[in-house]
């Protein structure tokens, strides 16, 4: 069985992950029958009715992670525009860079690679997971990290930015999470915690309905990622 989801999952690699999670979320779908597959058989009304109730459930939650999966990548996208109009390298996250946000892909606006940085290989590639970095034109130079947070756990999205700064702790980057208006009390908590405070690192928010609205005043109008400020907020 082992051997033919290997293969399987290798025959259709475009489609699922490496680590076989996806593939796994699937079998565990069609085990639960939130996936139909082949000759069910007869089943009784109850079965049947039951079955359909389920797969009602799976068809809302796939649209529900498809809104939420454009979303991230709406907010990506324009992160990566403001990045390049200032004058920035961008790059987004390393299984993020073939996506595309309203026919434009993020190919055309960013780095094909990440920039070799000092840091051990665990560090880099945590680095390398961070939604939108961006560069000091053509160097390795960090200036600044983003998080978006949509509905994913934010405090994964501080300590990704956390293991940045401290890797650079003498020439730090602006860090900033993209979070949606309506988790913005939430981010306040996480951000109050004396774990994160006791760091004296500042971490920056930005709200979507903000990023969004001033995207392209900000891409005509900034010079630098100073103009960020005039959208951010801070937690005292």
């Amino acid at each position: 069985m082992r051997e033919a989801i290997l293969e399987k999952n290798i025959q259709h690699k475009d489609a699922l992950s490496k680590d076989l999670g996806a593939f796994a979320g699937l079998l565990f779908d069609i085990g639960t029958k939130k996936i139909m597959v082949g000759d069910e058989g007869v089943l009784s009304e109850k079965d049947q009715l039951k079955i359909e109730k389920l797969l009602k459930k799976r068809h809302r939650e796939v649209v529900s992670e498809k809104e939420e999966a454009d979303l991230h990548t709406e907010m990506q996208y324009h992160l990566l525009k403001i990045g390049q109009s200032l004058g920035y390298d961008v790059i987004s996250a390393s299984n993020d860079r073939s996506r595309c946000h309203d026919g434009n892909s993020f190919t055309f606006i960013s780095l094909s690679d990440f920039p070799e940085i000092d840091v051990d290989k665990d560090t880099e590639k945590t680095i390398q997971l961070i939604d939108v970095v961006w560069f000091e034109k053509d160097t390795n130079k960090i200036v600044s990290a983003f998080e978006v947070e949509k509905s994913t756990s934010i405090y994964s999205g501080i300590l990704r930015l956390t293991d940045l700064y401290f890797s650079f702790p003498n020439d730090p980057s602006s860090l900033f999470l993209i979070i949606p208006d309506n988790r913005e009390k939430e981010l306040v908590l996480q951000l109050s915690r004396p774990a994160i405070k006791g760091n004296n690192i500042e971490i920056s928010y930005i709200l979507f309905s903000d990023l969004r609205k001033h995207c392209d005043a900000i891409c005509t109008f900034g010079d630098s990622k100073e103009i960020l400020k005039k959208i951010a907020k801070t937690v005292i």
